[in-house]
């Protein structure tokens, strides 16, 4: 065999068997500042894919809500301010607030009798909820196979108040809802100072695109499934979510949906967190809302 024209030294000269120190002190720095971009890139690309997910949700709401005018000749489901479960009284029934019954029974959604897009969806109630609203808890629901067991919280969505009709006598669901926090003072009714839309052909002004209709609302001001605006004053009366990012999921009666970014600081709700009424002089995001609300009916 012809040997090797170098061979193999199996007894080197001493040399370094390890890192120094400094290089290891080096090398974890280097991890470290790696992890501190990558973390954050990771969080926006969730943030993102539940803006997104949030954005075909609600999609899908409108389409459904498209449908069931195009099925009840052009009116929009009923809308009161009051969360009341009976049958064909409510686009949604329930309170959702934080601690309230209906906080985690989806079982009311899947009732088309009490929830009337649920028949359009094929009771896919996920799309009620907010991806960003981690909110969990005990079935409240009858189902007894369920009882003790964790779910998600089943309703993070609200719906215009001044649009809608008034499920009670004499309407019995052919008149606009009254919108009665339009005037700041919950005595609005559907003859005030402002519009309230009960059939898609009313919906003028502002114009389809402009007329907001479902929207993520916070999750320590969600009682009703309608989201009360003042259109007299500036303040919160409902408080919109800011789960994306100081953003929420809005959409339009043309159909369209929008991630709209708030940019008021006033417009987050913080811990300890207070939901009551508050004026927001000068608020552009409550103005930017309120211009899209409704219109001055005369």
């Amino acid at each position: 065999m012809k040997p090797l024209s170098h061979p193999i030294d199996r007894n080197p000269p001493p040399g370094r068997d390890g890192f120094t120190l400094v290089e290891l002190l080096v090398i974890i720095v280097v991890i470290a500042f790696l992890v501190a971009i990558l973390i954050p890139a990771r969080a926006a690309t969730g943030s993102k894919s539940k803006s997104i997910l949030c954005w075909s949700n609600l999609r899908q709401i409108m389409s459904a809500m498209m449908m069931y005018t195009h099925d009840n000749d052009n009116f929009f489901p009923p809308n009161p301010d009051d969360g009341n479960a009976t049958p064909g009284h409510n686009w949604c029934a329930g309170l959702a607030r934080r601690g309230r019954a209906e906080e985690f029974n989806p079982d009311i959604l899947r009732d088309p009798t009490r929830c009337l897009l649920t028949t359009y969806l094929k009771t896919n109630v996920s799309v009620y909820r907010c991806a960003a609203d981690t909110r969990m808890g005990r079935y409240t629901g009858a189902d007894p196979a369920k009882q003790g067991t964790l779910v998600p919280v089943v309703r993070s969505i609200s719906m215009n108040q001044a649009v809608g009709t008034d499920p009670y006598s004499p309407s019995y669901g052919k008149l606009p809802v009254h919108g009665p926090w339009l005037d700041n003072a919950h005595g609005h009714t559907r003859n005030g100072a402002w519009r309230t839309y009960g059939k898609t052909s009313q919906v003028v002004a502002p114009i389809p695109a402009k007329l907001w209709v479902i929207i993520e609302e916070d999750s320590y001001s969600i009682n009703d499934a309608s989201f009360g605006l003042g259109m007299n004053v500036a303040e919160w009366i409902d408080w919109p979510s800011t789960l994306h990012s100081m953003g929420g999921v809005i959409t339009f009666a043309d159909g369209h949906v929008e991630l709209h970014q708030w940019t008021d600081a006033r417009t987050r709700v913080v811990i300890p967190y207070n939901v009551a009424r508050k004026l927001v002089p000068d608020s552009k995001d409550r103005l930017w809302l309120s211009e899209r609300t409704s219109a001055r009916a005369n």
